[in-house]
């Protein structure tokens, strides 16, 4: 699959979990249920698809460890990919394995401090563009310290929507317009004949 529509399907990711997250706060009977699986599925896998762009763009750099941080994310988000898959099949009652692999799903967010700086570090990406995946990677603190200071309100949910919505969708961009750029468009291994 080319870098540029790997970027495309990237982008699906921020709008599905921003839509998923606020559809159960107002409609209840959503929440916690075979839609949580659904939309986290389509936010995982597109993640995914943002990385693996990332790996053929050298984001990380070509360091060991910047190759690294980038396989080991993917790790987490299949695992994470598992636990929604669960949610999907096990509505109501989950095996005791979930909630491991559901604990896959923040560990990713928090990879992405590493990689971030991992970015910025090796000049992957060009000029203001580097420091992109760094903000993604303060996602998570910033929505679980906005929930902790307001509590359970509406200010805190969308303000991790938002933010999640708006540099999930930046980084994307940014990739697509960087696979526009670097003119070879796929990666020799995942080719195909």
């Amino acid at each position: 699959m080319k870098n540029k529509t790997l970027s495309l399907l990237a982008l699906l990711g921020a709008p599905t979990m921003t839509l998923g997250v606020l559809a159960e706060y107002h409609i209840p009977a959503l929440g916690n249920s075979w839609f949580t699986g659904l939309w986290g599925i389509t936010y995982i896998t597109t993640w995914i698809a943002g990385i693996v762009c990332m790996q053929r763009l050298k984001a990380t750099g070509t360091s060991t460890l910047g190759k690294a941080l980038l396989w080991i994310l993917i790790g987490t988000l299949t695992i994470a990919d598992i636990s929604n898959l669960f949610w999907i099949i096990y509505p109501a009652g989950k095996p005791e394995a979930f909630f491991y692999l559901d604990l896959f799903w923040p560990l990713s967010h928090l990879l992405m401090l590493p990689i971030g700086i991992m970015v910025t570090l090796a000049k992957g990406l060009p000029g203001w563009y580097r420091y992109i995946p760094l903000v993604q990677g303060f996602w998570l603190p910033v929505a679980l310290g906005s929930k902790i200071a307001w509590g359970e309100v509406e200010g805190s949910l969308y303000l991790g929507c938002v933010y999640s919505l708006v540099v999930w969708s930046i980084m994307n961009l940014i990739l697509y317009r960087q696979s526009e750029k670097s003119g070879h468009d796929t990666s020799p291994i995942l080719q195909t004949a």
